[in-house]
């Protein structure tokens, strides 16, 4: 198998960012959800699944410079922190943030039609699940029959890792693993990812970000009836784990999973 893409998201809910390579540390990917946006009346972590439109902020992290575009408006800089700390709200469990300055609040308010601060997370404090994502090509393969609310031609290709916001994307083809459902037997295997290795705990349990259009943030896809569901019936797809060797992992990457 060889890594076919590989992406994180810097500012938590925003656009899928793809890159060529992701270094894996023991805390997870290096700059993926680094920074979330807050609502300071409510204390609460802004999420994709009540603001599609994050979907349409494209934002790059070149440490230490963070640029974030929208409607041809580009705010970028480096973020420093203001001295003031939140805790706040995240899927029921309460973090501490660390507000920063800069022009991105200003900017991410005009576009949402509501005041936000941006704030710097610590690592994993706003990550839905274990550090890392992976899904398959044939997995991915195999949904592509599911049914259109529209045939808008901007929908992107399911193979595209943006949809699914995963780390990898793993290339199957010509391996014993090319069929749908062949990664469901890697729970508590390690990942080979390039330099680095990753032990898979659980199925990714799916949420209605995955019927947004990645770029765009409207709904063009009825998606989640068309998903696996786990022993609890949740809509379930691809798996997540926790680095155990770091390492960079390139696009392109040998990937070997460890005997059961």
């Amino acid at each position: 198998m060889r890594v076919a893409s590989t992406g994180l998201t810097p500012v938590k809910g925003t656009r899928h960012q793809g890159l060529d390579a992701v270094d894996l540390r023991g805390e997870g990917p290096v700059g993926d959800r680094l920074f979330a946006l807050v609502d300071p009346g409510r204390r609460q972590v802004l999420r994709t699944v009540g603001h599609a439109s994050l979907l349409q902020v494209a934002v790059t992290w070149d440490e230490p410079v963070l640029s974030a575009t929208v409607a041809g408006e580009v705010a970028s800089g480096v973020p420093e922190r203001t001295g003031e700390t939140l805790d706040v709200d995240y899927w029921g469990r309460r973090v501490r943030v660390d507000v920063v300055g800069g022009p991105w609040a200003a900017l991410f308010s005009r576009h949402l039609g509501q005041a936000v601060v941006l704030a710097r997370a610590r690592p994993g404090d706003v990550v839905y699940g274990d550090q890392v994502s992976v899904v398959t090509t044939a997995s991915l393969t195999a949904l592509r029959g599911t049914d259109r609310e529209t045939s808008d031609a901007r929908s992107l290709d399911l193979a595209d890792s943006a949809r699914f916001r995963s780390t990898f994307v793993l290339d199957t083809t010509g391996s014993p693993h090319d069929r749908p459902g062949a990664e469901d037997d890697w729970v508590g295997r390690e990942l080979t990812l390039g330099e680095a290795r990753v032990r898979l705990s659980a199925p990714v349990v799916r949420c209605a970000v995955v019927e947004l259009h990645p770029v765009d943030g409207h709904r063009d896809l009825r998606l989640l009836d068309a998903l696996p569901r786990d022993s609890q019936g949740r809509p379930v797809f691809g798996l997540q784990g926790q680095v155990v060797r770091p390492g960079r992992v390139h696009r392109g990457s040998e990937a070997r999973i460890s005997d059961g």
